[in-house]
């Protein structure tokens, strides 16, 4: 009962919450924020709700059967070719079993505001008199009186139990059982203004959170501590993607893309990168990094070289790209997503 009423409450702050996905004629031509793969089948998701899946390497797209809210979503994550989380505004929560067609409401951020208040009441009735645990129940006060709206906007699953999602105003939530019950982790992060997280990625043990005003937070013990890194920008990074367990690349604002061969400890400029800012960053096969941006360009880059502009036809401003076995890549922003060649980038010796 209190799970229902909590629902009604964020729908009726929300509506958005408490109406099934927009269905459209076109899916694939909606404004698409994510993708991943579900085995091979490549999941996208953004405005209004909208899921779209593809069989067939992004050539032809179909949209999810059932989606229960109407929200943007912002990121999504698959462990296997069925199992598979996505997140969104409203601090809604989803999980799908069947590669993506339908999909059901785990939590959202009603529920999610009240598990991070109460979490950090207790921790101050445990310490009354430690500053840190006074600043974070201010925070968790700010989450809960704009949890109805407050976004969530990325997640990292370890396997089908174990998983992370992140969000404004420090959200941080951790479960154990796939999701049918969460937990509040701020306590474990060492960020006294409550900024917003952008982005968690992981490589074994090590976990990364990456935020506004330049904030990254590591962690080497499966993210039961973090402690902050020193960050060479104090603008927002937006995203960050390992390329292996010690190579680690980060990209925001302003161009701003650094990379890492330390895990973090120290950090160098790539240089090429112009000035609009970098939207996401992902791993290609030959251990190249692929960064889009707001411009709708995509950079091609290795480890100790500059990016490399690639020549792709000019896109709207881009959201996400995902790398497909084909050596193509599904490009997501403002005009859905679209397949596009992706030109041989150069090799690591002449990137150098």
């Amino acid at each position: 009962m209190l799970l229902s009423c909590a629902s009604a409450q964020a729908s009726a702050t929300f509506p958005a919450l408490g109406q099934d996905a927009l269905s459209v004629r076109y899916p694939e031509r909606n404004v698409l924020q994510a993708a991943a793969m579900a085995g091979t089948r490549v999941v996208a998701a953004g405005e209004h709700g909208i899921v779209v899946l593809s069989d067939d390497g992004g050539r032809n797209w179909r949209q999810a059967a059932r989606v229960p809210v109407a929200v943007t979503l912002t990121a999504l994550q698959f462990v296997d070719a069925r199992q598979g989380w996505a997140v969104g505004h409203g601090g809604v929560i989803l999980h799908t079993n069947d590669g993506g067609n339908t999909w059901q409401r785990q939590t959202d951020g009603t529920q999610l505001g009240r598990i991070a208040l109460d979490a950090a009441t207790d921790r101050v009735r445990q310490f009354p008199a430690d500053r840190e645990t006074l600043a974070q129940l201010e925070i968790a006060k700010q989450v809960a009186a704009n949890s109805a709206t407050a976004p969530l906007l990325d997640l990292w699953f370890v396997d089908a139990s174990h998983g992370f999602v992140v969000g404004a105003y420090n959200q941080f939530f951790e479960t154990t059982d796939g999701g049918k019950t969460w937990t509040s982790a701020a306590d474990r992060l060492v960020n006294p203004k409550g900024l917003h997280l952008y982005s968690i990625r992981a490589r074994g043990d090590v976990v990364l959170i990456s935020g506004e005003q330049g904030l990254l937070l590591r962690s080497r013990d499966g993210a039961r501590h973090f402690r902050p890194l020193s960050s060479p920008y104090e603008g927002s990074w937006f995203s960050s993607v390992f390329l292996s367990d010690r190579e680690i690349v980060i990209a925001g604002l302003r161009g701003n893309a650094f990379y890492s061969s330390d895990a973090g400890e120290s950090w160098t400029r790539f240089a090429g990168a112009g000035q609009v800012s970098f939207s996401s960053a992902v791993a290609l096969a030959n251990g190249a990094v692929l960064l889009s941006n707001q411009a709708g360009q995509c950079f091609v880059g290795f480890m100790g070289g500059r990016l490399t502009l690639l020549d792709v036809p000019p896109q709207p401003p881009l959201s996400a790209v995902l790398p497909l076995d084909a050596g193509d890549i599904l490009a997501l922003g403002a005009a859905g997503v679209l397949r596009l060649a992706l030109p041989s980038p150069p090799s690591r010796s002449v990137a150098r």
